[in-house]
């Protein structure tokens, strides 16, 4: 059972390590629009600082899908399994558009590579959590045993 969460695990983190990798790839234009223009994106000149901002991300969206799938029907968990496919095919073609349009343009192909990597790894995570089981949490039946029990256990101590 645990053994293939592991598996999920080490596929996203070999996934996010690439893409770190390839992230910090950026031609010379974008390593000096980073380090002038667009500072907030200075981490991902580090390898290590992008795997990290990519297996962190990967590993909310496997916490969520768990949560959810434990938590709600089959069908609810779809929904939300659905929904949150389309939010990658959206973030996926705004990427694609990103890199084609604008000044991202200008990156190299391995760092667009390890944006389209971030999408594949989110796909992944998605397709996974519908073929995998997830053992339901437990429901708890409350009855009313414990009053007939408390009844029981008052008339004993009359006698």
């Amino acid at each position: 059972m645990r053994n293939k969460w592991v598996i999920l695990v080490l596929i996203q983190a070999i996934i996010s390590l690439v893409a770190g990798i390839l992230l910090s790839k950026m031609s010379l234009i974008g390593k000096v629009g980073v380090s002038t223009v667009y500072t907030e994106y200075g981490f991902l000149k580090h390898w290590y600082k992008g795997f990290a901002a990519v297996f962190s991300l990967e590993l909310l969206l496997i916490a969520i899908l768990w949560i959810v799938k434990r938590v709600t029907t089959f069908k609810n968990f779809s929904i939300v399994n659905l929904v949150l496919i389309i939010l990658g095919l959206l973030g996926l073609i705004y990427t694609f558009y990103d890199f084609t349009a604008t000044n991202h343009k200008y990156m190299n192909g391995q760092f667009h590579a390890g944006g389209y990597l971030f999408w594949a790894g989110w796909f992944f995570t998605c397709l996974f959590f519908f073929f995998v089981r997830v053992k339901p949490k437990p429901n708890v039946i409350t009855t009313n045993t414990n009053s007939a029990t408390k009844l029981t256990n008052d008339n004993r101590s009359f006698f």
